[in-house]
Parts: C-alpha cells; structure tokens; sequence
C-alpha cells in the first residue's frame, strides 16, 4: 500500500478534529450554532483580530533568538519537504480545516467544556491554550508560542462568543504564514 501523501494526512487530522468535536457536542448536547454566527461586525472584527498575530509574526521574525530562527528554519524545511508543491488551492483547504478542526476540538470542546466545569473563564482559556500549546509541542518554544496564540484566540471567543472570529481568524493566520513561507526566501 502507498504512503498517504502529507496533503492527506493534514486533511484527515484537521477534518477529524472537527467531526470528533462535531460528535462530542452531539452527544452531550452542545449546540454550536448558539456560538456561530455571522454579521458586519464579524468581518470588521476578524480584519482587526489579524493585525496583532500578523505583526507579531514579523516581530518574532526580527527577534535576534537563537531557537526563533531554529523553529523558522524547521517549519521552512517541513513547508518545503512537504507542502512546497501543493496549489494555493490545496493550502487553503488545510488553514481552512486547520482553523476550523482545531478551533471547533479546543475552543468549541475544550474551553466550553472547562468553563461548564469550573466556571471560570480565563481559567477555561489557560488550560485549553496549555493543552493546545502541548498539542504543538514541536520544541519548547513553539509549545509556548502556540499557548501564547491559543490566550488569543480563546481571548477572542470569550469576548466575541463568536466561534466563528477565532475559527476564521485562525485559517486567515495560516494561510498567511504559508504564503509567506511560500514568497520569502530561507534565512541561513
């Protein structure tokens, strides 16, 4: 049997993530359509959501750290090993179920799950932005750098109470990262 190719493999995981969130709420009765929705106010709010993980992107970008250029080095080499041929069609199907799988799996599941337990909102947001940053724990940095990302995005859902502002405000940002990757060259 062939190798599933990587475009595949991050469709499977990503699209997965959302029918294993789609079926939890289902069985216990989560009702995501009371925290989608969509108005004027969500486009303004996703634009404006953007600039901050866009500029700090190219912030850490100009950061002198040692384990920054390491982790852009290594997410270069895995966008090019495996992603470098994909059509921007095919990017954008992968940010698009990368926002909504992992968005739906730890803000629709994981935060509205801890806020019901314990009550607490910001603690809902730090404990599922620990558990999303431990599900990129590629190296320590970029466990922390995807926790920091994950506060964001849990900040934007508990203020919104809009799923759709991180959802869409996630596969913006990947898409972003991937064009860029795709238009810049390596830094040695």
């Amino acid at each position: 049997m062939l190798p599933m190719s990587f475009f595949w493999q991050a469709i499977l995981v990503e699209g997965g993530l959302a029918v294993v969130a789609i079926l939890v709420a289902f069985c216990f009765g989560l009702n995501y359509g009371a925290y989608l929705w969509c108005d004027g106010d969500t486009f303004r709010l996703i634009a404006w959501a953007m600039l901050p993980l866009v500029a700090g992107y190219f912030v850490l970008q100009a950061l002198p750290f040692a384990s920054l250029r390491r982790i852009d080095r290594f997410v270069r080499d895995v966008f090019w090993q495996h992603m470098g041929h994909l059509t921007l069609g095919q990017l954008a199907l992968i940010a698009a179920l990368a926002g909504l799988g992992e968005e739906l799996f730890f803000r629709g599941m994981i935060q509205l799950g801890l806020l019901a337990t314990f009550g607490s909102q910001w603690l809902a947001v730090f404990l599922t932005s620990l558990l999303f940053g431990l599900a990129h724990a590629i190296t320590p940095t970029y466990c922390f750098l995807a926790f920091l990302i994950s506060l964001y995005l849990g900040f934007l859902f508990m203020q919104t109470g809009n799923l759709l502002v991180p959802i869409v405000v996630h596969a913006l940002y990947d898409f972003f990262v991937f064009l860029f990757i795709r238009l810049t060259p390596q830094k040695n």
